[in-house]
Parts: structure tokens; C-alpha cells; sequence
């Protein structure tokens, strides 16, 4: 049973000045769908029609006629040191003046941010808490993100979460990660409601509006109300269980956390495991990683990307979660040129199970494993977050592979990233 949210204020207002909720082409489409999301449907289709009229439809009158006064001269706040405040520094800092970065945890450490002094909440409050300042709220966890929420909505400070704060400046980000999804969904609203009846539970169904509406509203209740803990990413999304003698392909390994979650949830037990990565830094954690497993004999590292075809291209080895392929229309050093491989070629045995998290690099990969997946149907679990279309073109491939899968989408943390799609 799928429980509708409240609708912000903004979007309520939007619909009252309205006849009908829907315009008559989609609720025409509306009407060709199975029933039983009605409401999440009904807020979509209204949401879409919202963005079509006015993208800024849902952001504060307040802060967007702050904005157009001010411009430039616009003084903004950063709430918290994180990956996000990082891209709005890159992406935003010509266009307005960011004047102060707020982490209570490193204020006193002596440490700067972007060239950027850091305060403390206290000295925030006492310094910028007035009706000129925008504050962006960075923070990627639910606890962080709200403190600061409460903090700003006591003293009378405007905010923003980034996802508004990109809508209100109306850029994309050259980080196709981080970019605004509310163009394409409006310009693919019928594939979107199409693939409602090709998803495998209500859950999924459920999943895939909300995540529409996060992106098409910035209001991130939307994307909490389907979220799930990190630790069900993959293994335990509901779908399906990991068997014991999984072959398990492992694109995109990091620093091991996936394949130590399939031994969580196997107690040790599978057959086969290729670890594939290209990041330099985490192929040396990987290598350690591998030694200290009694089974370590079945299990193969490859250092390299994936990719439809053999190529070397570069990337960017900075450890951790976040090295990805990078434009080769720019200029990089030697060093940091990748092997590209296609799974077709990597894979020597029968894949059961196969994951993919590479940074946007999904489809490439699935088209170089075309005929693994052909012939031999392994389960999928495929990142679906990185670019605005991956939930559209990702299923579109994999269903032109193979028709008889069944398709889930679940979402696993509380920020943007990972919403997963599986094939079972």
C-alpha cells in the first residue's frame, strides 16, 4: 500500500490555480497504468507540468527573488565540508559570493575550506543570520542535513539543499553525477510511465516516482520516504537472495566493500569472484584485500575499466569511491591513462551474479558484456544514479538483451547516490 507524502507548499499553490490537476496528454497516459500507485502518479504528473511551466516552481518566492536582486553579490553559506559543498564551490562560485563554510567538527582545527574560513554554528548564527543570506546545505546524511535545517528555520536564515541551490542558479554541472535531472524527466515523461508495468513489485513502482519527484522538486522528503540502509545495497534489496556458489562478477570493486558484503551474506560460501578496477590507489587495497581470504585462489583481480570495446583512456586515481573515467577531449598526463576492457573478454567461467557501480560507465560496460548476458542470464545489479537517463537507457538495453528478466529499483542511502536497478 503506497502512502502519498504532502505535497510542498509551492507545488499545493501551482495546482490550485489549475482546473485539473493533469494535462489532458498525461492524464491520458496516466489511464493506461496499472491503478495502484494512483497518488504517486497523480503528484508526478502534476510536478512534471509544474517544471514545464516554471522550472523553479517549487524553490522559495523569497530566495528566488533574493537571487534576482542580488546576483552576484548574492551571500551564500555553505553547511558542511562535504563532496557537495566542494561542487558548489566549482560549479556556482563565480555567480554568487560564498562567504563562509560551517562545520562544527573542524572549525577549531585551523583548517579552510576552498580558501574559505571555517565557523562554527554559533559563530554562523551571530554572523550571517540575516535575511540577505542564502545558506546551501552540503550535508549527505539525513541527521547532519536536518540539524542544520532546524538551525537556519529558528533564526530566520534562508536555505537551500543543492539540489535547489543548482535549480535556483539554473546551471548543469559539468559533473554529470551531480547534474539536474529535472530536463530530461520532462522530456521523457511517457518512457517514465511506461516502465512503471515492467517493474517487478510496488515497491519498485514506488521507488521510481519518488526518486522522479526528488529530482523534479528538490524536496528530499520524496527520496527519504523509499530509502533504504546502505546495508541492503545489492544482497539485500528484497528481490532475491545471493546463493552459495555464486561466480561473482565484481565491477567497480573499490576498496572490497561489495564483495565483503556478499561473504557477509553467503558466510563465505561462492564459487568465483573477479574483482575489476582501475583506480591505482585501490588496486593496492584490493591486493591486501584478496590476500587475506582463506579462498583468495578463486577469487582474480583485474586492474582495468570497462567499457564496449578494448581502449586506454584516461581517469582519475583518487582512491575510495570516487575515480571515474574522464573526457578525452582534455589534456592528462601519461600516467593516467587505463586499460578498457570489455566483460566479454574478462569473463572465463559462467557469471551468476554480476554488480556494476562505475561512475556512469554502466551502459558501456553491459554492451561489453552482451554476450555474457545473452547466453547466459546472470542476475544484475546495476547503479542507476549516475546520469539523469541511466534508469531509462539501462533497463531499454538490458531488455533488448534479454526480455525475460524481472526489473526492481530500490535506493539505498539517505542522499542521491545510489538508487540501484536489479535484474533477477
Amino acid at each position: 500500500m503506497i502512502h502519498p507524502l504532502c505535497l510542498p507548499t509551492e507545488v499545493s499553490r501551482y495546482i490550485s490555480r489549475r482546473k485539473s490537476p493533469i494535462q489532458p496528454a498525461l492524464a491520458n497516459t496516466v489511464q493506461l497504468i496499472s491503478m495502484e500507485n494512483t497518488d504517486l502518479k497523480i503528484h508526478f504528473c502534476n510536478a512534471v507540468n509544474a517544471f514545464r511551466e516554471d522550472p523553479g516552481f517549487a524553490l522559495p518566492p523569497v530566495i528566488r527573488d533574493l537571487f534576482a536582486q542580488k546576483g552576484q553579490n548574492t551571500e551564500v553559506v555553505l553547511l558542511g565540508t562535504t563532496d557537495f559543498s566542494r561542487v558548489f564551490m566549482r560549479e556556482l562560485r563565480q555567480m554568487v559570493n560564498v562567504v563562509a563554510v560551517v562545520d562544527d567538527f573542524r572549525a577549531h582545527k585551523g583548517f579552510q575550506f576552498e580558501e574559505l574560513p571555517i565557523i562554527t554554528s554559533q559563530e554562523f548564527v551571530e554572523q550571517h543570520g540575516h535575511e540577505s543570506v542564502i545558506a546551501v546545505n552540503g550535508c549527505r546524511y539525513d541527521y547532519s542535513r536536518r540539524y542544520f535545517k532546524n538551525l537556519c528555520r529558528r533564526h530566520g536564515i534562508h536555505e537551500l539543499n543543492f539540489e535547489q541551490a543548482v535549480r535556483l542558479a539554473g546551471i548543469h554541472c559539468r559533473d554529470y553525477r551531480l547534474d539536474d535531472w529535472g530536463d530530461h524527466i520532462t522530456a521523457n515523461v511517457d518512457a517514465y510511465l511506461a516502465l512503471l508495468p515492467r517493474l517487478a513489485d510496488d515497491e519498485s513502482r514506488s521507488t521510481l516516482l519518488s526518486i522522479l519527484l526528488f529530482h523534479l522538486t528538490g524536496n528530499q522528503e520524496w527520496r527519504l520516504h523509499v530509502t533504504h540502509p546502505y546495508s541492503t545495497l545489492y544482497f539485500r534489496s528484497g528481490l532475491w537472495s545471493p546463493g552459495l556458489n555464486e561466480n561473482f562478477v565484481d565491477c567497480g570493486a573499490s576498496i572490497g566493500e561489495s564483495t565483503t558484503a556478499l561473504l557477509d551474506v553467503t558466510n563465505g560460501n561462492f564459487n568465483k569472484i573477479w574483482m575489476i578496477e582501475p583506480d591505482r590507489f585501490n588496486i593496492q587495497t584490493l591486493e591486501r584485500f584478496i590476500s587475506n581470504i582463506p579462498s583468495s585462489p578463486a577469487i582474480k583481480l583485474h586492474a582495468c575499466a570497462l567499457g564496449e570495446k578494448e581502449d586506454v583512456l584516461p581517469f582519475c586515481h583518487q582512491g575510495g569511491h570516487g575515480g571515474c573515467l574522464l573526457p578525452i577531449s582534455e589534456a592528462h598526463a601519461p600516467e593516467s591513462q587505463v586499460s578498457v576492457m570489455p566483460l566479454d573478454k574478462l569473463i572465463d567461467d559462467v557469471p551468476t551474479l554480476i554488480k556494476m557501480d562505475i561512475e556512469g560507465a554502466e551502459l558501456a560496460a553491459l554492451k561489453g558484456g552482451r554476450a555474457l548476458i545473452s547466453e547466459y542470464r546472470p542476475k544484475l545489479c546495476v547503479s542507476a544514479y549516475h546520469r539523469p537517463e541511466d534508469i531509462l537507457t539501462i533497463t531499454s538495453y538490458v531488455n533488448g538483451v534479454r526480455d525475460d528478466y524481472r526489473i526492481g529499483l530500490r535506493h539505498h542511502t539517505e542522499d542521491r547516490w545510489d538508487t540501484c536497478l536489479y535484474f533477477f
